[in-house]
């Protein structure tokens, strides 16, 4: 896709739908902070199990991914073949507290266990199958239209966090590597226009310093 084509959501509409996602989908709601917190594909959050999270460190392994295939979910590798360990904020890995707790209170309430091969987001009470992939894009678009965003799609997430995190100064080999892309060279192939505007505000960086020192051609 064209860089000119990328339009990712301001955080200020990000904000809204996910806190209309808390309000009336938890789960959708835990599903969505992690897309935002680590850009990672739709693919590789479905098929997150708990063996993937590490709670405690705040880090989460992805290492393979879930799609649609004709006879039904076919779990796979990731897009690039690789794995990769991804940090975790503070506030994310409460919202993952969270949703682990309410899973397992749902696996009480039927008399099943979750384990460490339990998926993640799964609709099943054991934690058994992984929700499919459309469905949680169906959700998004819904929270969307509920807050009168069009346009808007689930994998736009992903461009919000590469472009944020490029913006804040954030390197691109590290951007890169939390997106899953093979090299630093994808995502400067994606992402150069939003770069331009980094460069931009880098020139006027420089420049007031060399002001403020009073650095001059005289």
């Amino acid at each position: 896709m064209p860089p000119s084509e990328i339009k990712p959501p301001s955080s200020v509409e990000l904000a809204r739908v996910l806190k209309r996602a808390s309000e009336s989908s938890p789960e959708l709601a835990c599903f969505l902070v992690l897309a935002a917190a680590t850009g990672a594909r739709r693919s590789e959050l479905v098929a997150l199990r708990w063996r993937d999270v590490d709670v405690a460190n705040g880090i989460v392994r992805i290492e393979r991914g879930v799609v649609s295939g004709p006879d039904g979910l076919v779990e796979k590798s990731t897009k690039t073949h690789s794995a990769r360990r991804v940090a975790l904020d503070g506030r994310t890995v409460g919202v993952v507290r969270a949703h682990r707790y309410r899973m397992s209170e749902r696996a009480v309430l039927f008399r099943v266990e979750l384990t460490d091969e339990s998926f993640v987001f799964s609709n099943a009470v054991d934690c058994s199958e992984p929700w499919y992939p459309d469905s949680v894009s169906r959700g998004f678009k819904r929270l969307c239209a509920d807050e009168g965003l069009s346009g808007v799609r689930l994998h736009d997430i992903r461009h919000f966090v590469a472009t944020q995190l490029l913006s804040a100064g954030v390197d691109v080999r590290t951007v890169a590597g939390r997106l899953g892309h093979r090299n630093a060279a994808t995502t400067l192939n994606v992402y150069a226009h939003f770069l331009e505007g980094a460069d931009r505000a880098a020139a006027d960086v420089i420049g007031n310093i060399i002001a403020s020192e009073g650095i001059t051609d005289r």
